[in-house]
């Protein structure tokens, strides 16, 4: 398990739907996944860390400019889970996005590690995760026909 304190200064951090990717000073992106940080890539010899983060900024602001409906979807799963738990929401809304009750069963009523949500906000996540497959659906679409 890596240790952000080991790497430097941190240039910067860009969150995606389940994990987080830190920037380093030192060259190295760390990955904090279900809590947990990993080395995820070394910067190659010459590059700067800083352009290859303000890079990844800017290919994340892309992808989700015409991705309204998954940036929605991700303020919201966080907003409900935090970045601790957002495997366990999300997993759980992936594989059940049409019951909002077996996904509230499963991420906040379940064992433990329990995620603090109503089932209506359960409901409006899973109706977000339709939209945001909607959205992307209609992207591949228009992209086939353009092609």
């Amino acid at each position: 398990m890596a240790k952000l304190s080991a790497h430097g200064q941190e240039i910067g951090r860009i969150d995606f739907t389940v994990y987080r990717l830190a920037f380093m000073s030192d060259g190295h992106i760390l990955k904090n996944h279900m809590g947990e940080w990993k080395l995820h890539k070394k910067v190659k010899p010459g590059e700067s860390i800083a352009d290859v983060y303000a890079k990844s900024v800017e290919r994340q602001k892309a992808y989700l400019y015409v991705r309204p409906c998954l940036t929605a979807y991700r303020k919201r799963l966080h907003n409900l889970a935090g970045m601790g738990k957002a495997w366990k929401l999300h997993a759980c809304v992936e594989l059940m996005y049409d019951d909002p009750d077996g996904v509230w069963s499963e991420a906040c009523d379940g064992y433990g590690d329990n995620i603090h949500a109503d089932i209506d906000e359960v409901s409006d996540l899973c109706a977000m995760y339709r939209a945001a497959i909607a959205e992307q659906r209609q992207l591949a679409d228009n992209n086939a026909v353009a092609a």
